[in-house]
């Protein structure tokens, strides 16, 4: 998997899951917003979190 398609099933499953907690009784609706951030958040980290996936395989293959 390239870069852009981690970045774009990343972020799909990150929309899921915010239209998740959007529609869940369970979520306070005034931290919502807290949470919609901090997946927001954790979409801007993709290519950190891409990189060190890639570097623990690596180093699994080289291992090996």
């Amino acid at each position: 998997m390239n870069p852009d398609e981690f970045e774009e099933n990343y972020t799909q499953i990150l929309h899921t899951l915010l239209k998740a907690f959007a529609n869940s009784s369970e979520v306070a609706p005034g931290k919502f917003f807290d949470l919609a951030k901090t997946i927001e958040n954790l979409r801007e980290a993709s290519p950190a979190l891409y990189e060190a996936i890639k570097t623990l395989e690596d180093e699994k293959r080289e291992a090996a």
